[in-house]
């Protein structure tokens, strides 16, 4: 089983990003992939999975312990080389863990419809638990029926600590998002509406404990941990949604069973 890291989340306003950085700066190394884009920072573009009667979104708002979210993740623009990954992110009170497996993008429809892992996922050293956490994925889709929801996109800023590269600390921003996304959505920029104004979302990520200078860093911002869920604040931003939540009852088809509902079209241009 894979290790679970502990993932405290901050909710900072926008005006103190300039101050946040600045206190930051003694601690912290900025992340290769951030650093080698020209604005120092990269977009996370993740497709999010629910079942119909929004089961994932209502175990978040109930603050259930143990939670699973699937979605598929890109990032930065489209090219002829994005890689995706499709992705389980299981989470026990604070702690988390991910499952992740890539493939190239243009693959992403082919491996809906045939569940070919052999044929469409990448070998990569880093991700030698590719096919069996891809057969989680599914399995976890199936098994609740689940549908894309929601595309969410942010920027990042991320960073590691000098001290101990466990640690890992980054800056969402720009929070926007497309209700009811298809997989084509994915990289697409003009269809997405803002999601969060305001503030930015800070995270901390780490294994081995929370240092001391990074606890003094936060006092200054009188900054308590929230259970922030990105997901839960785009779905909340549609207000298309909020009747189907209030009414236990999802309006979106399943991406995998066919079945007749209102929104059976939604199937056919989902499944590509």
């Amino acid at each position: 089983m894979k290790p679970m890291r502990l993932e405290y989340k901050y909710l900072i306003p926008k005006e103190r990003l300039g101050e946040l950085r600045k206190s930051l700066r003694p601690f912290v190394k900025m992340d290769e992939y951030a650093q080698s884009r020209s604005q120092k920072e990269y977009s996370v573009r993740s497709i999010y999975f629910d079942t119909m009667g929004f089961d994932d979104y209502r175990d978040k708002i109930a603050g259930l312990k143990m939670r699973n979210k699937i979605r598929i993740r890109g990032y930065n623009e489209c090219n002829n080389e994005s890689v995706v990954f499709l992705e389980v992110k299981r989470k026990f009170e604070n702690c988390i863990s991910k499952n992740r497996s890539p493939l190239m993008y243009y693959n992403l429809n082919r491996i809906f419809q045939s569940v070919d892992f052999d044929t469409f996922l990448i070998e990569k050293k880093n991700y030698l638990y590719a096919r069996s956490d891809a057969a989680k994925f599914f399995y976890l889709l199936k098994i609740k029926n689940r549908s894309p929801v929601v595309l969410v996109v942010y920027e990042r800023e991320a960073y590691f600590s000098k001290h101990d590269s466990t640690l890992r600390i980054t800056i969402d921003k720009n929070l926007r998002s497309k209700a009811l996304p298809k997989f084509d959505d994915l990289f697409k920029e003009s269809i997405l509406q803002p999601a969060m104004f305001g503030h930015f979302i800070l995270e901390i990520k780490f294994y081995n404990g929370f240092p001391g200078w990074l606890q003094n860093v936060l006092s200054k911002f009188e900054q308590e941990r929230k259970a922030l869920s990105k997901y839960t604040i785009s779905i909340d931003n549609h207000r298309d949604f909020n009747q189907y939540i209030t009414k236990k009852k999802l309006f979106v088809p399943s991406l995998l069973n066919g079945n007749s509902m209102d929104y059976k079209k939604e199937l056919v241009k989902n499944a590509g």
